[in-house]
């Protein structure tokens, strides 16, 4: 059977994540902040109790990170996903560009939290994973990336701190692919599009339905001779 551990499980793209790989018969350790507020995994945890165990992980602490990893007792994850992360315009929408972009009136403060959550605790719980991973079959380490982390494809001011960290992120997917490539471990980072979910703000262009199916089928796609590189959920591999 395969398995999969998510991060930020309880709602929109983790949350989507979760009930289409439970469908498709994984074993999956859904990790969010707060189990106890998680409604949506406890519904799909009455349908697939013999597949689901959710489990407590804010990704800024690690002392929870390893609780969960002792929970899993070594059992391999045929596929880790980095799903977590905050932005800086939470319900209005990541694409929208309406923040104000004179870095006078920025919260830097709300800048290092950003970086902390999307960037180093990325780093942290890929560290305490990379055994169970390497332990499986299938062997992949997928960091959930913005069309906004392309520094090629970005010329706008302003979402300084979500664009910093997601292209940050990027160039820690590239450092980690070659740390687990001798291991045979695929490190990818994938975008997944303008989406409505409470990050990406009602207006997004994409269901949640359609960019996690659209994201399954890259990851399916994808092998050893892949790691290190950068795709959107439709197929399209992203410049960096």
């Amino acid at each position: 059977m395969s398995s999969m551990l998510i991060t930020g499980a309880n709602r929109g793209i983790g949350l989507e994540f979760t009930r289409q790989y439970l469908a498709g018969g994984w074993q999956i350790y859904a990790c969010c902040r707060e189990p106890e507020k998680a409604e949506s995994l406890h519904e799909l945890a009455e349908h697939f109790a013999d597949l689901l165990s959710i489990h407590r992980m804010d990704v800024r602490k690690s002392e929870e990170i390893t609780d969960v990893a002792k929970a899993l007792n070594g059992a391999p994850l045929d596929m880790l996903i980095n799903n977590a992360g905050i932005v800086d315009s939470y319900g209005r929408g990541v694409f929208e560009g309406k923040d104000d972009p004179d870095l006078k009136n920025y919260d830097f403060d709300l800048w290092l939290d950003i970086f902390e959550t999307n960037v180093v605790a990325q780093g942290r719980v890929s560290g305490e994973f990379a055994d169970n991973v390497a332990a499986s079959e299938r062997k992949m380490v997928v960091m959930i990336s913005s069309g906004l982390a392309s520094i090629a494809n970005t010329w706008q001011a302003g979402r300084y701190a979500y664009r910093t960290s997601k292209a940050a992120m990027n160039m820690l997917t590239r450092s980690i692919g070659a740390w687990l490539e001798p291991r045979g471990v695929t490190v990818i980072t994938i975008a997944p599009g303008w989406t409505r979910t409470e990050l990406g703000g009602p207006n997004a262009h994409n269901s949640v339905e359609e960019s996690i199916t659209g994201m399954r089928k890259v990851l399916d796609s994808l092998t050893l001779e892949d790691t290190g590189t950068y795709w959107n959920f439709d197929g399209e591999q992203l410049p960096w």
